[in-house]
């Protein structure tokens, strides 16, 4: 099967999941930013918008034009940009050599991860488009389109500022490892994805009177601990643990053991990744902010559990896939989700027992 013909095999199988995933998940039984979204949708611009979200208008903007139920077409947007994302992980895995074998593993767990699983539960959000651009400019970047990378961080810029992140994670990169024209392309790019991201956002402040609001504020405010510390002094400690775990689960065993068994260009790109991550994480609600770095996190527990036998493998993603239907997409199975979180976390262990001292003694 060719490349381009397996990528649509892989989208379409994950757009269907995901869908079937995303009707079945109940309404949030809390505040979201809907309301804000379907403003933007129908009005386009709004004047003395007050809210973080009001900026971000690329998905509204689009939505909007399409008619049918919004729940409808919001949910098919999550589920068809994480399909994306997915797809998009299988690609660039690929690209760092990986086998085929691993790369689904990879995108598979992009799939079903907490994250993208979220945005089913609550769509009205840009984040499953920013799970899909990190990967795919990844991939860009690596067979040399710059100009094609440079707009689709561009463009994405105007749905969310996250977009230009990978763009400068690959900036450093290159500069790493000394490849200085390849580091200044990157950096171009970025800095014309800011900047559009910077023009849109003094343009409605300007013209039509737009705010941040306190969501906004509390995550410009970079000495006061920004938008953590808001999402903390909401939280328990207990609430701050299980919110950190779910993010990524059995992931936190994999990714580590995964991280010694990759190419090193993958392992430079990742370490390049961390202070972008960290920053991210610092100005925006971290138990949602990180899983824009699924496209790195994901390949590295790909590359762990892969080493393991295929039925103890396949267990451990389909028990991972199962926990984040509960914690992830909120289905109604609290006993199963429970049940299938410790046991992939049980089983990560399994699938790495060994690898680390293997590795090590190389």
């Amino acid at each position: 099967m060719t490349v381009n013909r397996l990528l649509a095999v892989l989208f379409a199988t994950f757009f269907v999941a995901l869908m079937l995933i995303a009707w079945a998940t109940p309404d949030p039984n809390r505040v979201t930013d809907r309301l804000v979204y379907e403003a933007t949708a129908e009005r386009v611009i709004v004047p003395d918008c007050s809210d973080l979200q009001c900026f971000r208008v690329l998905v509204p903007w689009v939505l909007g034009r399409f008619p049918g139920a919004s729940v409808l077409r919001w949910k098919t947007y999550a589920a068809a940009s994480n399909a994306a994302a997915a797809a998009a992980v299988w690609l660039m895995c690929v690209g760092f050599g990986f086998s085929r074998r691993a790369a689904l593993m990879a995108s598979v767990i992009s799939a079903f991860g907490f994250g993208s699983l979220y945005t089913l539960h609550d769509p009205y959000t840009s984040d499953p488009l920013m799970y899909a651009i990190g990967p795919i400019i990844t991939h860009l970047m690596s067979e040399g389109r710059t100009g094609m990378a440079a707009a689709v961080g561009a463009v994405g810029t105007l749905a969310k500022e996250f977009a230009a992140a990978p763009l400068y994670a690959l900036t450093l990169y290159h500069a790493v490892a000394r490849q200085w024209m390849p580091a200044m392309r990157a950096f171009v790019a970025a800095n014309a994805a800011f900047l559009t991201w910077a023009l849109l956002t003094i343009t409605l402040m300007l013209r039509f009177n737009y705010g941040w609001g306190w969501n906004g504020i509390g995550s410009a405010n970079l000495t006061g601990g920004s938008a953590l510390a808001l999402w903390a002094s909401r939280q328990s400690a207990r609430g701050i643990a299980f919110a950190m775990f779910n993010e990524f689960g059995a992931l936190y065993v994999l990714a580590p053991v995964g991280f010694l068994l990759a190419p090193a260009s993958l392992r430079r790109l990742v370490v390049v990744s961390l202070p972008i991550a960290a920053l991210f994480a610092y100005v925006q609600q971290p138990d949602r902010a990180l899983w824009n770095f699924h496209y790195l996190v994901a390949p590295l527990a790909a590359l762990a559990v892969a080493r393991a036998p295929s039925a103890l493998a396949w267990t451990t993603i389909a028990l991972f896939a199962i926990g984040n239907l509960r914690v992830g997409a909120q289905l109604p199975i609290p006993a199963i989700g429970r049940v299938a979180l410790v046991g992939s976390v049980l089983l990560a262990i399994l699938c790495t027992r060994g690898l680390v001292f293997n590795e090590a003694g190389r």
